[in-house]
């Protein structure tokens, strides 16, 4: 039992990567979604989604979850460092060694990369068998918010920090370059959780803009559970047939109860 004990212990550095990953998460969470939070929901601005405003038991059972999701994100990226995972990732740390080019481009393909993970996981749990496991507390907030972002089970917060994970490990990363994906990527995911739209009228039917994800686009999954299952992008989406029939039409009808408010 000592020997299986000293085996299951980390070998390595664990408890500075744990509360460092956790506080830069955990921090970036409270800035986004607080700012979020502030300015459309603290002010009730005109044009929600969702006319109804989240009750205080919502709120507070997605930072809840929030909160252990930020845990779970730390305690992966503890067990990297802690148990000699990191030398087998393509971690690198001298810009020099693929040059500033390569640095700027790492991140959009580290987007593209996720956005194809969170494409195809997030249809899997949303498959019978796993919905209620997995993702079904994330979908109790069926009217989101910008606290939503972050509110997952543990079981997917797994999937979700794991899919991050999974960059390292299939292209070269600088740190730098991966905490200004994961900002992009924490800022498009209160984004999506908003309850607000902020493209201009006409995006769906813009060349670049049809391609893109929206707040309508996420705030209409949760709303239904039934389509729009991508990240950034709705390349997945449209390939697959997985876009909301009826999407553009409510993009439109999202401006018109805006004017209405």
């Amino acid at each position: 039992m000592p020997d299986l004990a000293h085996a299951l212990l980390p070998q390595g550095p664990f408890l500075a990567p744990f509360l460092f990953a956790a506080g830069v998460f955990g921090i970036r969470y409270l800035l986004l979604a607080g700012i979020a939070f502030l300015a459309w929901y603290a002010r009730r601005r005109d044009g929600k989604l969702q006319r109804a405003m989240p009750r205080g038991g919502q709120i507070r059972r997605e930072i809840a979850y929030s909160a252990m999701a930020v845990l779970i994100f730390g305690l992966i990226n503890g067990a990297i460092f802690g148990y000699g995972i990191a030398p087998h990732t393509q971690l690198y740390w001298d810009i020099a060694q693929y040059g500033w080019a390569y640095f700027w481009l790492s991140i959009p393909l580290m987007i593209l990369a996720h956005d194809a993970y969170f494409y195809w996981t997030h249809r899997l749990m949303h498959t019978r068998a796993l919905f209620r496991i997995f993702h079904g507390v994330h979908h109790l907030s069926t009217n989101p918010t910008p606290w939503t972002a972050y509110a997952f089970h543990p079981f997917e917060s797994v999937i979700e920090a794991l899919g991050v994970v999974l960059i390292i490990f299939i292209m070269p990363s600088h740190p730098w370059a991966f905490l200004i994906f994961q900002t992009i990527s924490t800022a498009i995911n209160v984004y999506g959780h908003l309850g607000y739209e902020l493209y201009p009228r006409n995006w769906p039917q813009h060349g670049l803009g049809r391609w893109i994800n929206t707040s309508v686009a996420h705030n209409a999954h949760h709303d239904k559970a039934r389509h729009n299952f991508g990240f950034y992008f709705l390349f997945w989406d449209r390939w697959m047939g997985t876009l909301d029939p009826s999407y553009e039409a409510k993009y439109r009808q999202s401006f018109a109860v805006g004017l209405r408010s």
